[in-house]
């Protein structure tokens, strides 16, 4: 009886950062209850990818699941498949970097009882420069996405083996993953998956039908707890699947010591269908699913969808400058500790993909992810010295101004609004301007409900699948700025302008101050920056001259202004723990405490001023629904100038 061969795989992962309880919900609701059925299907195989983050806590936390893991590899129900060990993307990180994140990872493979020699690549972000680095890392295949295939020419029906692909006279075997599989498995009922792996069986006795995808949907996602589990689809699928007679479960590493790879194929950069939709900045977003919904009203995507391409994943680096800014200080830092052991952990943790991007969960808008990278990276920092210097850090074209001492890094960007985009403590291990701009999404204004990929109504709902409404009460509380958040950012407006306004986005700059270019001079231990320009058609002038301070920094400002206006100067500061409201008041100093995050600081006048405060709240999609994320807090002081003005602010660590 001839039969087709099927690689059952998972992908297991928490980020660097992310809560306990988290991390305790998805080992109680998948991790665990995913292995232990496994256990009771001696014939049921598996490829398993855990993330380093991942291990991590397990081996500290949950000691009997790295025992079973072992139990099982040693029975040869497990095949261990790696990555980089704290889940980077491995295009984005340099070449020495991806090679020593495998290789921490097949060494922790190598003590669950495993010579791991396959590489999950997170999110799929395939580029051809890969090839070398992964099989320099002693890697001889690695897993991909069947759009990567098609993505390069190959038709559907040519994507059910491996192939082989070659960069600079290196080889790899590459597996596609069945996108039909990853819609099916767990979320459709089991005889879905058993008919379509029968309809794949032609007699090759070659053919292999790959599924490697989320751990997370057997159990974490909405509604997979209750189907895989109390109502038995994983038991179904298990015993269903080990004893077929016309599938043959097999593992990567097995299928390749019986077949050799179809022949040589040269993938583009690609990832994931879905990332072509996120990845593009957000009014292209929104034009790439209208043109999708248009192909499947017509009944045309399937036939066309290989031609339909949208982003790489390099493009949240335009999307979001935060991001952008977040990676090329990861770069920087990474360069200068390459010789450094003692600090090398602490930028490869760093390099944890998910705060730099955003899909259908929280990634760069959950402030406690990239909170985890600017701690690394300012730890990792601390372990050289690179004293000041003007260059252009985040590669746009433009240098920043880089200020160190004993205590402090302070970054400014002259060309943009001489503000301050990075103040970091190397004591406290956080960037006080680690603060995320509010912006329009697409999925701001998709339809309520996508398309389904059925619409039987038999299984559960996958997250890509399910539509989503704004709550109302949400929706009266959007805001979207027009400019980048950062400290010392100076603004001229209507002395009428209420906080309301302003807080609203709904006010108008009497001056271009907040994104026009600072001319500057640097001295040991600050800058100064200052600016010409017009406010209400008149002239104006800004000078402030910065100085790092033992405890934070004192900034002197001269204002010069011929039209009458407030002058306010506004300090975006991470605030995350506290939830914060707007609010009024005057004062001469006031304390910010943000115990879980940022610490106490207090913010000092030498005259007192007219001082608004208000949350600074992002609207992102998750797997839950919608996320409502206070991503700092914002505190402007504002002076009446009409004339001469001259003040002094001081920002104290306490």
């Amino acid at each position: 009886m001839s039969m087709v061969n099927f690689i059952f795989g998972i992908h297991n992962h928490q980020p660097l950062g992310n809560f306990g309880w988290v991390f305790e919900s998805a080992y109680d609701r998948s991790y665990r209850p995913f292995l232990e059925t496994l256990e009771e299907y001696p014939n049921m195989k598996a490829a398993v990818h855990i993330s380093g983050p991942l291990l991590e806590w397990l081996d500290a936390n949950r000691p009997e699941y790295i025992k079973l893991i072992r139990s099982l590899v040693k029975k040869g129900q497990l095949e261990i498949v790696v990555a980089g060990f704290y889940e980077p993307v491995l295009a984005a990180i340099p070449k020495e970097d991806r090679i020593e994140q495998i290789t921490l990872l097949k060494d922790f493979a190598k003590k669950l009882g495993y010579d791991a020699r396959g590489v999950w690549l997170t999110e799929r972000v395939w580029q051809p420069e890969l090839v070398k680095s992964l099989r320099e890392a002693g890697i001889e295949y690695v897993i991909v996405d069947d759009y990567h295939f098609m993505s390069a020419g190959l038709a559907k029906e040519e994507l059910y083996w491996p192939y082989y692909t070659e960069d600079g006279g290196e080889v790899i075997a590459v597996f596609p993953i069945d996108e039909r599989l990853r819609y099916l498995i767990p979320f459709r009922p089991v005889e879905k998956t058993v008919e379509y792996l029968h309809s794949l069986d032609n007699g090759d006795e070659s053919r292999v039908a790959v599924f490697h995808d989320d751990g997370e949907k057997f159990g974490v996602w909405p509604g997979t707890y209750e189907w895989v589990y109390e109502k038995g689809w994983l038991r179904e699928f298990f015993d269903r699947i080990s004893s077929d007679e016309r599938i043959n479960l097999t593992l990567y590493s097995e299928y390749l010591s019986r077949f050799r790879p179809k022949g040589l194929v040269y993938l583009p950069i690609a990832s994931y269908f879905e990332m072509s939709e996120w990845s593009l900045p957000a009014r292209q977003a929104k034009l790439f699913v209208e043109f999708v919904e248009k192909l499947k009203g017509q009944g045309q995507f399937e036939r066309y969808r290989v031609f339909v391409r949208g982003g790489i994943w390099k493009n949240f680096f335009f999307k979001y400058p935060e991001s952008n800014y977040m990676h090329k200080r990861m770069l920087m830092v990474s360069k200068l500790v390459r010789d450094r052991p003692e600090a090398r952990r602490f930028i490869l943790k760093a390099q944890c993909n998910d705060a730099y991007w955003h899909g259908v969960f929280g990634g760069v808008y959950l402030p406690h992810l990239r909170r985890a990278v600017w701690e690394n990276i300012i730890t990792a920092n601390t372990f050289v010295s690179t004293g000041s210097f003007v260059r252009d850090i985040d590669f746009d074209g433009r240098d920043e101004v880089f200020i160190e001492d004993g205590n402090f890094y302070a970054v400014f960007k002259p060309s943009y609004g001489g503000a301050l985009f990075e103040f970091s403590s190397r004591g406290k291990a956080v960037n006080y301007n680690d603060v995320l701009a509010r912006r329009w999404e697409h999925y701001h204004e998709v339809p309520e409900s996508a398309t389904p990929e059925e619409e039987d109504g038999e299984g559960v709902a996958s997250i890509h699948e399910v539509g989503r409404k704004i709550p109302d009460e949400i929706r009266r509380e959007l805001a979207y700025d027009d400019h980048l958040r950062a400290i010392l950012q100076d603004h001229f407006i209507d002395p009428e302008t209420t906080l309301e306004e302003y807080r609203l986005s709904r006010h108008i700059e009497l001056g271009d101050f907040v994104t026009g270019a600072y001319d500057y001079s640097l001295f040991e231990g600050g800058v100064t920056l200052e600016r010409d320009g017009i406010v209400s058609g008149r002239p104006a002038r800004v000078e402030k001259t910065f100085h790092l301070a033992e405890d934070g920094f004192v900034v002197d400002y001269t204002v010069r202004s011929e039209a009458k206006a407030l002058f306010g100067v506004e300090l975006n500061l991470a605030v995350h723990s506290v939830m914060e409201s707007p609010e009024e008041f005057e004062a001469e100093k006031f304390e910010v405490n943000d115990p879980h995050g940022i610490g106490r600081v207090k913010i000092e006048l030498d005259k007192k001023a007219r001082v608004w405060k208000y949350p600074i709240k992002t609207l992102s999609q998750s797997e839950a629904g919608w996320d409502f994320v206070q991503q700092g807090v914002s505190y402007t002081v504002l002076l009446p100038v009409d004339g001469e003005l001259r003040f002094r602010l001081g920002f104290r660590e306490l």
